[in-house]
């Protein structure tokens, strides 16, 4: 069965092309430009991993990921954003949130994006 990822961020571009990149790697991906559609799709999909951005209009990554860990517990949660100097305000934040404490820095190569999910899944596996 094919690990589940949701992948959120109000850049339709940024959106489409991790979804191409992860879904080109063998994952079912899903996609959300803002917070309550991302966690509508995470209590539907359950998925196994989930990138959210921090920076997101009306709802922020620690929201997206509060809401999310209380529709979808067992979901991994990891932070992306393209402001590293703002993002410490928000770290620990979204870590007691329930957020892995991984933290993505936009912008980021497919390569990248690839790798910190087969690391999630991998350390996730391990763990069970």
């Amino acid at each position: 069965m094919k690990a589940k990822i949701l992948i959120i961020d109000d850049e339709e571009l940024v959106l489409a092309g991790w979804e191409y990149a992860l879904a080109s790697a063998g994952y079912h991906v899903s996609t959300a430009s803002e917070g309550k559609v991302a966690v509508e799709i995470a209590e539907k999909e359950q998925p196994d991993v989930v990138i959210t951005d921090l920076f997101m209009p009306i709802m922020n990554g620690v929201e997206i990921c509060r809401q999310i860990k209380a529709v979808s517990p067992g979901s991994e949660i990891v932070l992306i954003s393209g402001y590293p100097e703002e993002t410490p305000r928000f770290y620990m934040q979204f870590v007691k949130a329930g957020g892995r404490d991984i933290f993505l820095r936009k912008p980021l190569f497919k390569e990248e994006l690839i790798e910190a999910v087969k690391n999630i899944l991998r350390e996730r596996k391990q763990a069970v």
